[in-house]
């Protein structure tokens, strides 16, 4: 297998898939590092027998590999622990993973250099409370969704929930956005990656001109109109958006 490069030139960002391949080949750190997806998992088990922490299967690094894993903050930080990069490498927002150590055995990377700003946490948080409810009422209000993150055994207030989106609190735990990312069926990379959000954001456009003009209208106008090759194209979105809908029901 050939070594990926992890240079990137302004116009594109590497994405996870190559990035966790690149730490792979290489064997990061000190170039004794996992090479393959079952000595990653082994050794998230050991760091986190030592240490505590969340741990990632062999089956999960394999998907992540091929770009079929949308993976939660909880295996971002199993393998930012294992390569000793930070969560942010991981999703794009640092170029260059840290220079070699020569550290066998890992430390846990702080979390803290991939949480977003006060400004766009807000500004996030916000947009899913104006697109993601039902179209028959308007957004879903701060007590509800606090509501809704204890159904779901989290830990949130109204308070806080409201402190997020005015951006007077930029640092919840990674089990209170994630909690906040399962209510609104996105995933916590939302909050986090630009690339990301800016997909999300498309998919939940979409989503609501579907509801807004009506399924089957759109089906007859539009769909019936495509060609082929657009037909087939359009058919993981439908799908996608389909899952994204049953996801974010509270």
């Amino acid at each position: 297998m050939s070594n990926s490069s992890t240079s990137e030139t302004p116009s594109r960002r590497a994405t996870l898939a190559e990035r966790l391949t690149s730490l792979m080949d290489n064997r990061h750190p000190d170039g004794l590092g996992p090479g393959n997806a079952d000595e990653v998992a082994a050794r998230s088990k050991d760091i986190a027998s030592r240490s505590g922490g969340p741990t990632v299967s062999h089956q999960t690094v394999h998907n992540i590999r091929l770009s079929n894993s949308n993976p939660g903050l909880d295996t971002l930080e199993a393998l930012a622990r294992v390569f000793n990069v930070t969560v942010g490498f991981l999703l794009g927002e640092t170029d260059a993973p840290p220079a070699q150590q020569g550290v066998r055995q890992p430390e846990a990377p702080s979390v803290e250099s991939a949480v977003p700003s006060a400004a766009t946490l807000a500004a996030r948080l916000s947009h899913l409370f104006e697109v993601v409810h039902p179209r028959t009422r308007g957004p879903y209000t701060d007590e509800e969704v606090a509501q809704a993150v204890t159904d779901r055994g989290g830990d949130l207030s109204a308070s806080s929930i409201a402190a997020l989106r005015n951006g007077g609190w930029d640092d919840p735990t990674s089990k209170q956005l994630r909690a906040l990312a399962e209510v609104f069926g996105v995933p916590v990379a939302f909050f986090f990656d630009d690339a990301v959000a800016s997909k999300v954001s498309d998919d939940l456009a979409l989503l609501n001109a579907f509801k807004e003009a009506g399924a089957r209208k759109v089906a007859l106008r539009t769909v019936a109109e495509l060609d082929e090759e657009a037909l087939t194209a359009l058919v993981p979105v439908i799908e996608h958006l389909s899952r994204a809908g049953k996801r974010r029901r509270m």
